[in-house]
């Protein structure tokens, strides 16, 4: 017996919210990471500026973790749900 598949919407919405969660992972989070690198090369050079180095990690990090969650929720509308166990008959 074949699993149940989630209907025609449900996958849509699914794949609609695992391609933004991508999306707001690579964009947020790459761009946070290089400006993170920058101000950390920079905090190098000029020690008083390195608490400067925090901003990109709030401004960048926090989307790209809502783009995390946006990701796993997508993917859990495009899993197949689980059928209920079936009852057995007792051994006898």
């Amino acid at each position: 017996m074949s699993e149940p598949r989630p209907d025609a919407v449900q996958r849509f919405f699914g794949a609609a919210l695992v391609a933004i969660g991508v999306l707001m992972m690579v964009l947020c989070g790459g761009c946070g990471a290089i400006i993170f690198l920058f101000y950390v090369f920079d905090g190098l050079a000029h020690p008083n500026d390195m608490p400067m180095a925090i901003i990109p990690i709030f401004v960048g990090g926090v989307p790209a973790l809502i783009g995390l969650g946006l990701f796993a929720g997508g993917r859990a509308l495009r899993r197949p749900t689980k059928p209920p166990p079936s009852s057995a008959p007792p051994p006898g």
